[in-house]
C-alpha cells in the first residue's frame, strides 16, 4: 500500500441545502471523493459549512447525513486523521464528533499548522472583515453560552425554522468585494496581508467564500480559498512538496 503522505482540505458542502434530492446526491459524492483518498490520505481537514445547519443538544443529533459521519467514522478507524473547523452554519457544535468519530473539533477562526517545514494557516474565513461590524456582532451572540442556552429550549420545529431562515440569508453575503476608492478590497486577501506583517505564512486556505481563488501574496506566500461544493467539487491537496487545486469530477 501507498504510504499515506497527503493532506486534503475540503470545505462549503452545505449539506442540507437546495432540497433533499441535491443535497443527497453531492453527500453522495462527498462520500465518494473520501472513499477515493483513504489509501493515501495522511490527514483531512473539513474547513467549515459542511453542514447547511447543524445545532448539536446535549443528547441529541440533527437527522442525515449518515452516510457522511459513517464514512468520517471509517476513516479515522483506519488512522487517518480528520479536523474539522467550525464555519458560521454549522459552529454550534458539542461533543458529539470528538467523542463518536475521534474527529478534532476547531472553534478559534484560525490557527497554524506546520507540515514538511511549510506553515499554514487555516480556517473557514468567516468573521476575518474586521469591518463587517454586523456579522461580528452576530457570531458573538451565536458563540454565547447564554443564548446557545435559551435556544436549545425553544422547540425543535421552530428553532430549526428561525435557524433554517438564517442560513438562507447569511449565504448571499459571504465576505463580498469592498470597493475603496478606484480598487477593490477582497477581504480574505487583505487580512492575509496585515498577518504577513507579524509573521510569515507559506500558505493561508480559507473557505466560506464559496469561490476557488489562488493568489500569490508575496514570495513563497500564497493565499488560498478552496470554494464550495454547492455548484463544483474543489479540493486542494498539499503532497508534501507543493500544494495543488483539484477538481474532483466522478
Amino acid at each position: 500500500m501507498e504510504e499515506r503522505r497527503n493532506i486534503y482540505f475540503l470545505s462549503d458542502f452545505h449539506l442540507g441545502v437546495k432540497g433533499k434530492t441535491s443535497s443527497l446526491e453531492r453527500e453522495k459524492k462527498v462520500v465518494r471523493f473520501l472513499q477515493s483518498i483513504e489509501n493515501d490520505a495522511k490527514q483531512v481537514f473539513l474547513l467549515g459549512d459542511i453542514f447547511d445547519f447543524w445545532f448539536e443538544y446535549k443528547r441529541v443529533v440533527p437527522k442525515g447525513f449518515v452516510r457522511l459521519l459513517g464514512q468520517l467514522a471509517r476513516m479515522t478507524d483506519k488512522g487517518i486523521k480528520v479536523d474539522f473547523f467550525c464555519g458560521n452554519h454549522d459552529l454550534w457544535q458539542r461533543d458529539y464528533f470528538p467523542k463518536e468519530m475521534n474527529i478534532t473539533l476547531h472553534r478559534e477562526k484560525t490557527k497554524e499548522f506546520v507540515f514538511n517545514g511549510k506553515v499554514f494557516l487555516l480556517g473557514h474565513g468567516d468573521g476575518l472583515d474586521k469591518k463587517d461590524y454586523m456579522y461580528r456582532l452576530l457570531r458573538s451572540i451565536f458563540k454565547n453560552p447564554f443564548y446557545n442556552a435559551v435556544f436549545s429550549c425553544l422547540p425543535s420545529r421552530f428553532g430549526l425554522w428561525i435557524a433554517n431562515f438564517w442560513s438562507s440569508t447569511s449565504r448571499g453575503s459571504h465576505n463580498k468585494p469592498r470597493q475603496k476608492g478606484s480598487t477593490i478590497e477582497e477581504p480574505m486577501t487583505m487580512f492575509c496581508k496585515q498577518y504577513l506583517k507579524t509573521k510569515h505564512i507559506d500558505y493561508f486556505i480559507l473557505g466560506h467564500r464559496h469561490k476557488v481563488i489562488e493568489e500569490q501574496l508575496e514570495d513563497n506566500s500564497y493565499y488560498i480559498n478552496i470554494g464550495s461544493w454547492l455548484d463544483e467539487s474543489p479540493y486542494a491537496v498539499f503532497d508534501g512538496e507543493k500544494i495543488e487545486i483539484k477538481q474532483y469530477d466522478i
